[in-house]
């Protein structure tokens, strides 16, 4: 069995993700009944609807077994995550039986295909992953605090369920154009959830986020229709990809989708205020003209930042919104993207089948970036 940089025996811990296939959520409710009976303390940390940290959970356990062979991006993630938990009130105790409710859970739904083999592998890799996250977060703790509370000065409905709002920090808020946090209201209470950042770090502090109501969203739907100037939001630590990064030669290629334009926005700012060489080519999506809420701004930027292409692409009149598959096919009949970074934010299906055909033309993997927002 050949040896791991952090000792994990990744062939145990990817069998297990694989034998546990179609029962991730019931994985995830096992994880959370033997957490919380062995420690009803902990449930506190926890908002009274779980059904989005369970998905958290799961996603963030397969975004570890899939990075086990890389340590560099593995360490930073987990890293990352150990800041983050600071915002629950996760604290260095708490890591042991969050480890043994999850080796539990395993033996539990899997039953007799969970073998020796399996427990020691998790058991090792938990206690490794637990230590980085630990530590990350008592070396944050000494620099920053666990939240940012963010007074809302400007709220604007764009569309009936778009709204653009800008919030002041309390305190210096240290962020990079493309990250993201994770957003609390005062309305939903315990309820985080991630947004990127639309705006360059500004001189009078300012943050912006666009956020769009989804669905039966709690938190999103607070922040459209709820949401008003003087309300305090809280923000956890940044996170996410650097777009503007300025240690990168190659040109950009970004594509996204609804408001997954709001990092690119960001970075754009960026990229003009300092007069960056690179070229830019942004590939916008939209089910029709309306959607493309952004594209205003993007074409404003680009009067001053001439180095940029914009490229919308709308889906035809139909009763399905077919840009995402469109979006996949125009990207890859523009151009050869080899020698670009890429990066892309929107809807799953549209990232998703982007992806596919930027996978066609072989650009290497460690080009390509697409924030998860996987969190435990």
């Amino acid at each position: 069995m050949p040896s791991h940089p952090l000792g994990f025996d990744s062939v145990a811990l990817r069998a297990t993700i694989t034998l546990a296939d179609g029962r991730h959520d019931q994985l995830a409710q096992r994880f959370y009944a033997n957490l919380f009976a062995s420690n009803p303390e902990l449930r506190d940390l926890f908002p009274a609807s779980m059904e989005t940290q369970r998905s958290r959970l799961v996603s963030a356990l397969i975004r570890i077994v899939g990075s086990a062979e890389n340590r560099e991006d593995l360490v930073a993630y987990l890293e990352g995550l150990g800041r983050d938990h600071r915002k629950f009130g996760v604290i260095t105790e708490h890591y042991a039986p969050l480890g043994s409710a999850l080796v539990l859970a395993f033996r539990q739904e899997l039953g007799e295909q969970w073998t020796e083999r399996h427990e020691k592998a998790w058991i090792q890799a938990y206690d490794t992953m637990a230590m980085i996250m630990a530590e990350s977060a008592e070396r944050d703790a000494v620099i920053s605090p666990a939240w940012w509370d963010a007074e809302v000065v400007f709220h604007r409905r764009l569309l009936d369920d778009l709204a653009i709002i800008q919030a002041r920090p309390h305190t210096d808020y240290p962020y990079r154009p493309g990250q993201y946090a994770y957003v609390m209201s005062p309305r939903r209470p315990k309820m985080w959830r991630a947004y990127s950042m639309a705006s360059a770090p500004r001189d009078d502090g300012l943050v912006e986020f666009h956020v769009r109501a989804v669905g039966a969203g709690w938190v999103s739907s607070a922040l459209v229709w709820r949401t008003e100037a003087g309300d305090v939001l809280r923000l956890g630590a940044p996170q996410g990809f650097d777009l503007a990064n300025p240690r990168s030669e190659r040109d950009l290629l970004c594509i996204a989708g609804g408001v997954g334009i709001a990092p690119i926005l960001s970075g754009l700012q960026e990229l003009e205020q300092r007069l960056d060489g690179r070229r830019v080519h942004v590939f916008y999506a939209g089910r029709d003209r309306d959607s493309l809420y952004a594209l205003p701004h993007l074409e404003s930027i680009g009067v001053r930042y001439r180095r940029l292409t914009v490229v919308p692409v709308v889906s035809p009149d139909g009763p399905e919104d077919r840009s995402p598959d469109l979006m996949g096919n125009i990207v890859s009949a523009y151009g050869d993207w080899r020698e670009h970074d890429v990066y892309l934010a929107g809807p799953t299906r549209m990232v998703q089948a982007a992806l596919d055909r930027l996978r066609e033309q072989q650009i290497p993997e460690e080009q390509i970036v697409c924030d998860d927002y996987g969190t435990w």
